[in-house]
């Protein structure tokens, strides 16, 4: 392969008959993702001494490849980059990448940057979206909202309560229940899980009709009165 060069990503700490091949795995799927260029990297190797996959990639596809990582690196963080540096943060580990022509080393630096203190919790939580999904056949059925274009599907909820939020298919509701919240190496939290128990369905109307009606609940004159007092709050 004279036209490809190599990218090593060396995992510290694990050897090849120590790390599971499921978890090998599972570092090869964020490592294609970070690399980007998905047709043209491929898979080499596993050398021996530790656990370093090695990909290679055409020579015309390192001007993309390398900046993507580097900038992954600087804080530019995709979604791979903090995966991968969770898994390191989970099995205590930390990696290292060296850049082809430049031999510029690239740290991940994984379980330094884990956030150790709260790790997940479970609080009151409801989200809202469209409902655009119901799936199961058992006591408890999947629920998907289309938030914000983003398809959540870690959504549950008990199937006599979703007959009657199935009436409202397509329709904009807020379901509550109770969360389960995971906080990532970076500190960043997310809903890994909402177990909902109660919806409210949301009034599909646009902005214009929406501020139509909240003007019409405002007294006559009111308005210069907020105004002033927002005025004395900024000058208090």
């Amino acid at each position: 392969m004279s036209d490809f060069l190599e990218y090593s990503f060396r995992i510290v700490g694990p050897k090849p008959d120590t790390i599971s091949m499921l978890r090998l795995a599972a570092y090869m799927a964020e490592l294609a993702r970070l690399m980007g260029c998905q047709e043209s990297v491929h898979f080499e190797r596993i050398e021996d001494k530790s656990v370093a996959i090695v990909a290679v990639a055409p020579q015309s596809e390192i001007p993309l490849i390398s900046p993507r990582i580097r900038a992954a690196a600087s804080g530019d963080t995709t979604s791979a980059w903090r995966r991968i540096n969770e898994y390191l943060a989970e099995d205590g580990w930390m990696a290292e990448m060296t850049l082809p022509r430049s031999a510029e080393l690239v740290v991940f630096p994984g379980k330094s940057k884990a956030a150790s203190v709260i790790r997940a919790m479970s609080q009151p939580t409801s989200v809202q979206g469209r409902l655009v999904r119901l799936e199961g056949v058992g006591d408890v059925v999947s629920v998907g909202l289309d938030i914000d274009g983003d398809l959540t599907a870690r959504i549950y909820m008990d199937a006599r309560n979703a007959q009657q939020l199935a009436t409202f298919f397509h329709r904009h509701v807020r379901l509550g229940g109770e969360g389960r919240w995971k906080r990532d190496a970076n500190g960043k939290w997310s809903l890994e899980k909402l177990v909902a128990s109660s919806f409210e369905v949301l009034e599909d109307d646009d902005l214009k009709n929406v501020l139509l009606r909240l003007a019409d609940t405002i007294p006559s004159g009111a308005g210069n009165g907020i105004l002033k007092a927002v005025e004395e709050l900024r000058t208090a």
